[in-house]
């Protein structure tokens, strides 16, 4: 069976291609292998699939475009026909011209190929035009889009248009399996643009592309699976754009606690913000630090009429924002973070505070408020020399709206390759980045790009962002800055999100990082052995 790809399967670290190295390695092993061995593979994976995923359904219509995602949809449909208990199939050829255009002079050779195993297997595929597009679709109770695939340039047009448009209005509870990708969707950016399918499940095969894990309309893939078809890009010579973060390496680069360990050994969490009227983004953040870890964690609010305790957390110390700029000027080297930005507002002070925590010598998080006042300094002045010249990793936590104004551009360019906009940040910036959004994507000084699957809407509401400064900046401060620390705070951060829909919880802000805490004891039992805090 293909691997599920989840927050909770992801186990190990894979890699997201672009299109040219995945055409490259397809290309590579059809040399090696024997002719339309993997067209042969992909049908088989697409069959298995969909009689595990709807085991019922008797009715079944794949629609097959005129190349080789269509070339992968006819395999399919000939291994289901050969199967024991075959369901009833229909093959609908869209955007093929009618039957004296079915040929090597038109298609291609593996779909020629796989048009006839459908034929040998039974089957009589169709001309669109010459079908009842709503009769079709109310006549079944299983779809395969294996329309356009790969390589999207633009939007569905003609009678491919009008195919993804009938599939978007399909009937209520008609499940739809994508081959390769939701048709009308690019794999490089997960952005569609025009009409598109919703698939219900979608099936990679040879490798993932980014737009599988992020992306404005990644969410359009359904539930998330993969197929490598017995081979591996890596032997073409090719390198992936990035890498799909797993649960394993980012939980384990937390240290482990040894029964002697102390608070020190957890490390500081001294967190800044909460000016006048936003206090409350501050303490999220600082509840977060102490329930993700923090030895010891320290608030200084930028409102002077701010409360001098927390009573539900007392634990939290709470103190002036000049005190803790000092105490942290003579702190030293120790295991700490600073967390700059959640509620901090604008005020020259708020200004002073970002410039002398730029001088610090432990790493730094800058999130939220902290983002915009930088995103205000002009590229040449003391804050961004200050961020590029620091001997200490600082890390950038924007939004698609933030990150496009450090960028200087508008945020429709940032979702349009986010992958590209979290690199450019990070090379400006000489910092690393959390690009926060469907699919976050950390992009490191050292050129590693990761992106996080999982998450979902339930993360959008007022508060959530300052719950994953927190948690960074108590990752960072527990791993000496380690970067793969970082990264257990977005997995956890996503994770949680994921569990508490599956669990059917409403979810706020202020309950995040108790739902991080129990997705980080339902990872599996090695993480957690390692990670127990």
């Amino acid at each position: 069976m293909p691997l599920r790809i989840d927050s909770r399967a992801a186990r190990a670290a894979l890699p997201l291609w672009d299109e040219a190295a995945l055409r490259a390695a397809e290309r590579h092993w059809a040399d090696l292998l024997p002719a339309h061995a993997l067209m042969q593979r992909a049908g088989e994976a697409a069959a298995r699939l969909l009689a595990a995923r709807w085991p019922h359904a008797r009715r079944v219509l794949l629609l097959c475009g005129p190349g080789n995602n269509g070339g992968d949809g006819l395999a399919a449909a000939a291994a289901l026909a050969r199967r024991d208990f075959a369901p009833r199939l229909r093959v609908v050829l869209v955007g093929c011209g009618d039957a004296s255009q079915w040929n090597p002079q038109r298609r291609p050779a593996d779909w020629c190929w796989a048009l006839a195993q459908a034929r040998d297997a039974g089957l009589q595929p169709v001309a669109w035009e010459s079908c009842d597009a709503a009769g079709l679709l109310h006549d079944t109770d299983a779809v395969v889009d294996a329309l356009l695939g790969l390589g999207l340039r633009e939007a569905p047009r003609g009678e491919l248009g009008e195919v993804v448009e009938a599939l978007q209005g399909r009937p209520d509870g008609l499940p739809v399996l994508a081959l390769d990708l939701p048709s009308g969707l690019r794999g490089a950016t997960g952005q569609a643009p025009g009409a598109h399918v919703l698939a219900d499940a979608t099936l990679a095969m040879l490798g993932l592309q980014p737009g599988h894990a992020g992306g404005p309309q990644a969410p359009a893939c359904g539930e998330l699976w993969l197929d490598g078809l017995q081979v591996d890009p890596r032997a073409a010579s090719v390198a992936p754009r990035a890498l799909l973060g797993d649960s394993d390496s980012a939980l384990r680069a937390l240290p482990p606690l040894h029964r002697a360990a102390h608070k020190g050994e957890r490390g500081d969490v001294r967190l800044y913000g909460g000016a006048a009227g936003m206090t409350g983004a501050l303490w999220l953040a600082a509840r977060a630090a102490l329930l993700l870890g923090g030895g010891r964690v320290f608030a200084a609010s930028l409102d002077p009429r701010a409360p001098t305790v927390d009573p539900d957390f007392p634990e939290l110390m709470l103190r002036d924002v000049d005190d803790l700029l000092e105490a942290a000027r003579g702190a030293g080297r120790g295991a700490a973070c600073h967390v700059f930005g959640p509620g901090a507002g604008a005020s020259p002070q708020a200004l002073r505070c970002l410039l002398e925590l730029l001088a610090a010598p432990q790493p730094l998080v800058i999130d939220a408020d902290g983002l915009n006042l930088l995103a205000a300094q002009p590229r040449d002045g003391a804050a961004w020399q200050a961020l590029r010249g620091r001997a200490h990793a600082a890390w950038l936590t924007p939004h698609p709206s933030e990150a496009a104004r450090l960028l200087e551009c508008d945020t429709a360019t940032v979702q349009s390759d986010r992958l590209a906009a979290a690199r450019r940040l990070c090379d400006l910036a000489g910092a690393q980045v959390v690009l926060k959004g469907a699919g976050s994507v950390i992009a490191c000084t050292d050129g590693a790009t990761w992106v996080n699957h999982g998450g979902n809407g339930l993360l959008a509401t007022a508060g959530t962002g300052d719950v994953l400064a927190g948690a960074l900046g108590a990752c960072l401060a527990r791993s000496a800055g380690a970067t793969h620390a970082a990264r257990a705070a977005v997995w956890l951060h996503a994770a949680a999100a994921d569990l508490a829909r599956r669990d059917g919880a409403a979810l706020r802000a202020g309950l995040l990082a108790d739902w991080m805490l129990r997705a980080w004891r339902d990872a599996a039992p090695g993480v957690r052995s390692a990670c127990r805090a």
